[in-house]
């Protein structure tokens, strides 16, 4: 039985506010590049208006992690840095307001906290992001606060002192499960200096460029990328591919699911890996099984898509239960 201070899931990552630029959509537009990504492009050196401002605090990768998982009822902490500013009040009161812990979160004197601009064009994004450079430090866990899981994402460059405090917490608390979903600095360190991270994962979960790129690969085949992925040591690996769907496999067995048909157009895809990676973490904490993992990671994703912001579409377990109860026969995981 849990005591009331125990910790199930404990969120580790940098914590921003989002600025939402709406952008009109005879102001901007897409050319296709095919040797990169698509480039959103504006007219230089004028001023440019634009259809609406929204700001949203309290957000970031592992920041949707904490929220999803606070949602489907699970006790979650959070450990990350703010600046002394409004910015960072105001998102200790919205991570708060979401049930998360923040107990953890360490408030940096005379710094400023993450800001970053969403340049919103269409149902897609693209995120002008800055991470502080703060003084990063690990935590005290009191003995009777350890959490039975641990989920990592995106920490800025400075932050190598949280990964160093959290594999000492690892290799003293053994029986600790750790799900990992890098960010964009982890993916660039690559596999190799974080080994030990890798080797200690049990749930690992990344979309399908960033196997690519921490694994070295050129490889599109999903099958070969996830079992490159399993020979760095996760037990279980997500492969998430944007609205093609998403692979998981326990190291027995691959499994396909294909994405929970949208009921309207998406209004903004902000969030929608975060969503997937922590509610299928957070299921298969909760004891749910591969494909019952796939299929609420799914549906979580398919309400976000259909709300601004990363975390305002995030359901309960009763609501993702009953998108379940009337999802189509199509739906359902298949082993591949």
């Amino acid at each position: 039985m849990l005591t009331k201070d125990q910790i199930q899931m404990l969120a580790i990552g940098d914590v921003v506010t989002d600025a939402f630029i709406q952008l009109l959509p005879a102001e901007a537009e897409i050319e296709h590049d095919q040797k990169r990504h698509p480039l959103l492009c504006m007219t230089y050196g004028t001023k440019i208006p634009f259809q609406d401002a929204i700001v949203i605090n309290g957000v970031g990768n592992a920041a949707n992690a904490a929220v999803a998982s606070a949602r489907l009822d699970l006790r979650t902490a959070y450990i990350s840095d703010i600046g002394d500013d409004r910015v960072g009040h105001d998102i200790l009161r919205s991570l708060r307001d979401n049930h998360v812990s923040t107990e953890f979160i360490t408030i940096h004197k005379d710094a400023k906290s993450n800001y970053h601009y969403v340049l919103w064009y269409g149902a897609d994004r693209t995120i002008l992001i800055k991470h502080e450079d703060y003084n990063y430090h690990w935590p005290e866990i009191r003995s009777h606060q350890k959490p039975d899981w641990i989920y990592l994402s995106s920490i800025g460059s400075s932050g190598k002192a949280i990964h160093i405090g959290l594999m000492q917490y690892l290799r003293k608390n053994p029986d600790i499960k750790l799900a990992f979903q890098p960010g964009t600095f982890q993916i660039r360190e690559g596999s190799k200096k974080l080994q030990e991270l890798y080797t200690r994962t049990n749930v690992f979960v990344a979309n399908k460029e960033e196997f690519q790129q921490i694994l070295e690969s050129n490889s599109t085949n999903e099958k070969t990328l996830i079992h490159k992925m399993h020979s760095l040591g996760p037990e279980t690996v997500l492969l998430t591919d944007g609205p093609k769907g998403a692979y998981g496999s326990d190291g027995k067995q691959i499994v396909f699911m294909p994405p929970y048909p949208d009921p309207k157009p998406p209004l903004d895809r902000t969030g929608a890996g975060d969503a997937y990676a922590s509610t299928f973490t957070s299921a298969i904490a909760t004891g749910k099984g591969l494909q019952q993992a796939l299929a609420w990671a799914g549906i979580n994703s398919m309400s976000v898509v259909q709300q601004i912001g990363a975390q305002a579409g995030l359901l309960n377990q009763s609501e993702i239960e009953a998108w379940l109860k009337k999802a189509p026969a199509s739906y359902k995981a298949t082993v591949v």
